[in-house]
């Protein structure tokens, strides 16, 4: 059978993912602002800010989710998956690392260290040792580092396209959990295998899971609102244990448990939930939120730190909305004018192209 870009379907819109990604998008934003005037704020601010960080493991089931919805009975082509997948996640995250990197060069930070490899393996995806930060397998721009996780679940799921639609399930949850086990009983100082061993893996899996249960109808609008209030109290209570690193259990079983019941519970009251049109734009833009809301926190501090009375917690609060108002606008901005522009026109080349993607099976 003859298969084109073209012919791998479109994802399901949900309004509950949409909003939930916009939500995972404003929590990060909070959260790094925060850092940058804590000092400020008072230590029970902090602690509720510091649950910002969820918004990455947030991100992961809602991809695990999406990547199933798509794929659990898509045409057998991982390639087509796979140029999908760049084509939405490459050139706008190739853009940001650039323009942060040309940044921290022009402003000649001296803690911003940079190498070649640093910058290729950044470009590529690898995890790699930071020469900034060397515990951290973080690239050039720091919050790149979960499009390192990102990348490779897209090539596990790829993988499991080979096999046939009723056991892809199998293969999937097979892969990942044999992959989190090999990083338990075989540790390692490779920044790679640290990668690709990381419970945050069973993040993706827990949304592919509860892809599975919405498609077999077990997403049931009556446990949806206990769902997510006790995906909130595990948040609030367990989050002391969340250590934010890369490779914990701490993370997985505090943020990443709060994630999925959430996304359970958000997608169990989906017919419930009214229109909200201004919370799906801000879905659309959570990638460029995402991606550049850095240089919005970076740029305001650097302003706020020199203006009289900034060192107030009043002062603290209006840096975080500011910031909060200026990465929205960026993002928006970004997704309107840069991203969605141009996936649609390498969209267009590869489909005019098609023959190049056509594979038989």
């Amino acid at each position: 059978m003859t298969q084109t870009i073209s012919s791998f379907p479109a994802p399901q819109r949900f309004r509950t993912i949409q909003y939930l990604r916009a939500l995972a998008a404003l929590s990060v934003v909070t959260y790094h602002a925060s850092v940058r005037v804590s000092e400020n704020l008072p230590e029970a601010a902090n602690a509720a800010l510091y649950l910002g960080h969820g918004g990455v493991d947030l991100f992961f089931v809602i991809s695990g989710f999406i990547m199933w919805t798509i794929g659990h009975a898509a045409p057998q082509n991982p390639g087509v998956f796979l140029l999908r997948r760049a084509i939405r996640v490459i050139p706008p995250y190739w853009i940001a690392s650039l323009c942060w990197l040309g940044l921290m060069l022009a402003m000649g930070v001296q803690w911003y260290v940079v190498d070649l490899p640093h910058v290729v393996y950044s470009l590529l995806f690898i995890p790699h040792w930071s020469p900034t930060f060397p515990e951290k397998f973080w690239p050039m721009l720091v919050p790149g580092w979960t499009l390192l996780f990102e990348m490779f679940f897209y090539a596990v799921f790829a993988i499991t396209l080979l096999a046939p639609p009723k056991r892809r399930l199998a293969v999937l949850t097979g892969s990942l959990a044999a992959l989190v086990v090999l990083g338990l009983v075989a540790p390692t100082g490779s920044a790679v295998l640290q990668a690709y061993t990381s419970p945050l893996l069973l993040e993706f899996l827990a949304g592919v899971l509860i892809a599975e249960l919405w498609r077999r109808g077990l997403c049931s609008a009556r446990f949806g609102a206990g769902a997510i209030l006790l995906g909130l109290l595990v948040l609030v209570i367990l989050s002391p244990l969340a250590v934010p690193d890369q490779t914990s259990w701490g993370r997985p079983l505090t943020f990443g448990l709060a994630g999925a019941l959430i996304v359970w519970g958000a997608l169990s009251l989906e017919s419930r939930l009214p229109d909200w049109p201004l919370l799906e734009r801000l879905g659309d833009g959570s990638y460029a939120i995402y991606l550049f809301h850095l240089f919005v926190v970076t740029a305001l501090s650097q302003i706020w730190s020199r203006m009289p009375g900034g060192d107030t917690g009043v002062a603290a609060w209006a840096f975080i909305l500011l910031c909060l108002g200026a990465a929205t606008a960026l993002g928006l901005w970004l997704f309107t004018h840069l991203e969605r522009p141009l996936q649609n026109r390498l969209s267009a080349g590869l489909r005019a192209k098609g023959h190049s993607l056509r594979s038989e099976s």
